[in-house]
């Protein structure tokens, strides 16, 4: 065997070592973003680290808004109250669901992510993003972790009224399936929604304008409004919402 066979073989052998290396690794990383129906509630499996969506109202409601945001973000926090608003009045008509979409520029948005999730595991998650949103100013800037920790710590005892399992709720703040979870929101929003700013409202896969003029909160009304009277179902808000 000459030189010259000797090294095509050894070239051939490497390229094809590099070929089954880099497979492995595309393969390992690559989810199928288009199997999910960002419209409706997309269940828990290994690629959202086993970790269901959030809903508020009723599950199986023919009528979804999903609303992808950041919980660092301004306009995210002054749409919460008016997003809480929306449930009162519409109730178990429609099925509220909350994504993970934290801004790379915002440095404790994906800690604050993943606070929510971990006392959502205990079943708080509602409630422990409604007081972030109310105290965002308090952990915004705090960039100590353990400070930052202590914070959020404080909000879970308030919202579980000190009977939730503190030392579960730091010790899931790093875990890896809520990390998954996290990066899975992102990602069906950026890879299916088109999402690059946030709050962005959905009612039906249908994508509201929140641009220009109008009050948000009376165009998703609205946008829910035109769905409820597609599906046969009863419009406007509830009588004792009133």
């Amino acid at each position: 065997m000459n030189k010259f066979t000797v090294g095509a073989i050894v070239a051939i052998l490497l390229a094809f070592g590099g070929l089954v290396v880099w497979s492995s690794i595309n393969s390992g990383n690559k989810t199928d973003y288009d199997k999910y129906d960002t419209a409706k509630i997309i269940p828990a499996d290994d690629n959202n680290g086993n970790i269901g969506e959030h809903v508020r109202g009723k599950e199986d409601s023919s009528v979804v808004l999903v609303e992808y945001a950041d919980l660092q973000c301004p306009g995210c926090a002054t749409m919460m109250p008016k997003i809480s608003k929306l449930y009162e009045q519409y109730g178990d008509r429609v099925a509220f669901i909350f994504r993970n979409y934290p801004i790379s520029g915002h440095q404790n948005a994906r800690a604050a992510s993943a606070a929510a999730e971990s006392a959502g595991l205990q079943g708080y998650y509602w409630q422990m993003l409604e007081t972030m949103y109310d105290n965002r100013n308090d952990w915004i800037s705090v960039f100590d972790t353990e400070k930052r920790t202590n914070i959020f710590v404080g909000y879970f005892n308030d919202v579980s009224g000190n009977k939730g399992d503190v030392e579960k709720f730091k010790s899931m703040l790093g875990d890896a399936n809520i990390q998954k979870k996290i990066d899975f929101d992102k990602n069906i929003g950026s890879k299916r929604d088109n999402i690059s700013a946030t709050p962005s409202f959905f009612v039906n896969g249908k994508a509201i304008d929140i641009d220009g003029d109008g009050d948000i909160k009376d165009k998703i009304e609205n946008a829910i409004n035109d769905a409820l009277k597609e599906n046969g179902l009863k419009t406007g808000p509830a009588e004792s919402s009133k």
